[in-house]
């Protein structure tokens, strides 16, 4: 899995930034791993002076003053931001796989980001909020549309009753008998053709 770089650059005041910059730059300095720092560490180090003037002018100064503080503090993130681009792509080259990503990420100063991987939506179904209702739901797709079906009466294929296809991945189904046990399949249709149904899922309905 791609590690990533978490900066939180938004919810840092003045001079938090300054110091998480400083710091960076100091952790970069002669760090093997970053040979050519891109945008350049004197770059960075540049701007980190420039918002530090900035800010000094800006306290106990007026909107003129502020509004170039914030031109240089704009300037700043934007450099770091570019910075944990290129500690990202070091970190995740493959060549420096025994290294560890993790290791990499956290030599510049910088924190990693926990991506959690979005799970695949399976069909299933549930009883509705509302009386004689059920709630069906299937895996999104980028093209195509939803066909849905329920019965009562698994054993006979004829009994099968079609909604009418959604393009969102969710439906619900109304007009069902209260505290009877209902059956739903689903399946796309896609532009090459319809794919196999999903379920049978069950639910009493309430």
């Amino acid at each position: 899995m791609r590690k990533k770089v978490k900066l939180g650059l938004n919810g840092l005041s003045v001079p938090e930034l300054l110091g998480f910059s400083a710091h960076a730059v100091t952790k970069m300095t002669g760090n093997g791993f970053f040979p050519t720092p891109s945008p350049a560490l004197a770059s960075v180090t540049a701007a980190i002076s420039a918002l530090q003037t900035a800010f000094d002018l800006a306290t106990g100064g007026g909107p003129p003053q502020t509004a170039v503080m914030h031109q240089k503090q704009d300037l700043l993130m934007g450099l770091l931001t570019d910075l944990g681009h290129y500690v990202e792509g070091i970190a995740n080259n493959p060549a420096n796989a025994s290294s560890g990503a993790d290791a990499i990420i956290l030599s510049a100063g910088m924190n990693t980001r926990i991506v959690t991987p979005r799970q695949k939506r399976v069909f299933g179904a549930k009883a509705g909020s509302m009386p004689g209702t059920a709630e069906l739901t299937a895996e999104r797709i980028a093209r195509g549309m939803h066909e849905w079906q329920y019965t009562a009466d698994i054993s006979n294929p004829a009994a099968w009753i079609s909604e009418e296809p959604t393009l969102k991945a969710s439906v619900i189904i109304s007009g069902l008998e209260s505290g009877k046990l209902y059956f739903f399949r689903h399946r796309s249709i896609r532009k090459d053709g319809p794919t196999d149904y999903d379920g049978p899922a069950d639910c009493r309905v309430s």
